[in-house]
């Protein structure tokens, strides 16, 4: 599992990760500006941990740059995530010196907030990195076609299969159905395969006519067994799977091009 469904938000694991981490750097900055009477050192903690972010999304649309130079806009896209932690690190260390530049000496008490937020981030990715792997595989579950054929999702073993869980009311789905379509197009050795969850025949088509979208492999799940056998817990769920049917990546939220871009590669 990739993500948390926290009510009506599911929120990805390694973004809350990356949020508890940065919470302990700012509570620990707080009470060492409280310690020492100094509102200063809050004050540096917030602004590095922007300019942590600011470098962390720089740099990884310089690592990407041939993807967001397509559309610029999408260098904004922060929901879709996109940040490069190395990057982010040293875009605070950079900061930090900068900040501290006439007070070096003080550098050595920055390093307690820093500390607390490292242990947090190694103790919550440690623990992710050693749990025991999900070995998920396409299911042997069949659903309808949109024609009202059957059409079991293991048969598309043998190829890299994208497989895209969706609603027609879930907005972050219905943004990135543009990208799909064209992702499909400029990738024919790949098996886009969208289930739509929990809807009818009809309100699909209507949704697909509407926008002007046309997939090949469009299926119905209206009695929502897929998500479970999954682990779907939030829409829309992308899950990439090689050429034996294999789970290799999954991301749940909205994908961009660029993430899209990385995960083809790891299922080729």
């Amino acid at each position: 599992m990739d993500a948390v469904a926290l009510g009506p938000f599911v929120l990805p694991l390694d973004r809350l990760y990356t949020a508890l981490a940065l919470a302990g750097f700012l509570g620990a900055a707080e009470l060492l500006a409280r310690r020492l009477g100094q509102p200063r050192w809050s004050n540096w903690a917030w602004n590095a941990v922007l300019a942590g972010l600011l470098a962390a999304r720089v740099g990884y649309v310089i690592g990407h740059w041939p993807v967001f130079r397509e559309s610029l806009p999408s260098v904004l896209y922060v929901w879709q995530g996109g940040f490069e932690p190395v990057w982010g690190v040293l875009g605070g260390v950079a900061y930090t010196l900068f900040a501290f530049r006439r007070q070096p000496r003080e550098l050595r008490l920055a390093l307690t907030p820093a500390a607390a937020g490292a242990a947090v981030a190694a103790v919550l990715f440690a623990v992710a990195a050693v749990k025991v792997p999900e070995r998920a595989t396409l299911p042997d579950l069949t659903l309808a076609t949109l024609a009202g054929a059957e059409r079991n999702l293991a048969d598309f073993r043998g190829q890299p299969v994208v497989l895209n869980v969706w609603a027609t009311w879930c907005p972050p789905c219905r943004r990135e159905m543009p990208m799909l379509a064209e992702a499909e197009a400029e990738n024919p050795g790949v098996a886009f395969v969208f289930v739509n969850t929990g809807e009818t025949r009809e309100q699909v088509q209507r949704f697909l006519d509407q926008q002007g979208l046309f997939f090949n492999h469009v299926l119905l799940d209206p009695g929502q067994r897929l998500a479970p056998r999954l682990n779907v817990i939030g829409f829309p769920t992308t899950l990439f799977f090689d050429r034996e049917g294999v789970l290799v990546a999954r991301k749940t939220g909205e994908l961009s091009r660029a993430a899209l871009k990385d995960f083809l590669k790891r299922i080729r």
